[in-house]
């Protein structure tokens, strides 16, 4: 009958119209990647994946520059488009094309691991861990840090990389001596600008006698501040 016809054609119209809202809505976020922002133990970070800060402020992930056949990986701000790396883990031992595709991930002793294809340690994070499950996570400051599951006081952190900087001082990063971990916090220049590995500038510590802060080239010091008493870092 003409009542039955009309109703099935305002099924059919009915059934359209929420096929295109799926569409418009829903289809594009099942194909969206999921922004992630630290590692687990059973989610690693292959090459071509990355970590992206909680507000998107900072990115983690794998690089190489200018197709130098040589692998890093390295944090980046986000919405820069020219990348502008920060901090890199592994800047003295890089990945190259021969050792194939490298992985980060958490150890079975709970600490962070770049591993080559042929599962090679290359690079790792310098945590005495203890029995139990860790987290590697970026921060919103550009801090990628080593922590306890559930537990993200600062004071806590069984690693971090702003303990370890490479050419640039963030907010929040600290030089100098920490008489509780015994580090020397400094930072170096790379050594070209396709190579982050340690180059002939650095400005550190120097803890003979009266502390001091110095610019220098290789071993020899170009620039003195004055004492940390006075100007500390």
């Amino acid at each position: 009958s003409s009542n039955t016809g009309g109703h099935r054609h305002c099924y059919r119209r009915l059934c359209s119209y929420y096929f295109l809202i799926f569409q418009i809505l829903i289809l594009p976020t099942l194909h969206a990647p999921l922004a992630l922002n630290s590692i687990t133990p059973t989610h690693p970070l292959a090459v071509d994946q990355t970590l992206v800060s909680s507000n998107a402020l900072f990115e983690l992930g794998f690089f190489t520059p200018e197709n130098s056949g040589r692998w890093y990986v390295g944090i980046w701000y986000k919405d820069i488009e020219e990348k502008t790396v920060v901090w890199v883990a592994n800047r003295n031992s890089p990945l190259t094309n021969s050792t194939g595709r490298g992985v980060l991930r958490i150890g079975d002793d709970g600490n962070i691991y770049l591993v080559d294809g042929d599962g090679n340690s290359i690079w790792g994070s310098s945590s005495t861990t203890r029995p139990g499950t860790t987290v590697a996570e970026l921060l919103d400051s550009g801090n990628f840090v080593l922590r306890r599951e559930n537990d993200r006081t600062e004071e806590n952190y069984l690693w971090q990389s702003f303990d370890y900087p490479t050419d640039t001082l963030l907010p929040g990063m600290k030089l100098g001596w920490d008489s509780k971990t015994g580090l020397n916090r400094y930072i170096s220049s790379w050594k070209t600008a396709t190579d982050p590995a340690e180059g002939d500038f650095s400005f550190k510590l120097d803890t003979h006698g009266l502390p001091e802060a110095f610019l220098q080239k290789k071993k020899r010091r170009n620039l003195r501040e004055r004492s940390l008493e006075r100007n500390p870092i």
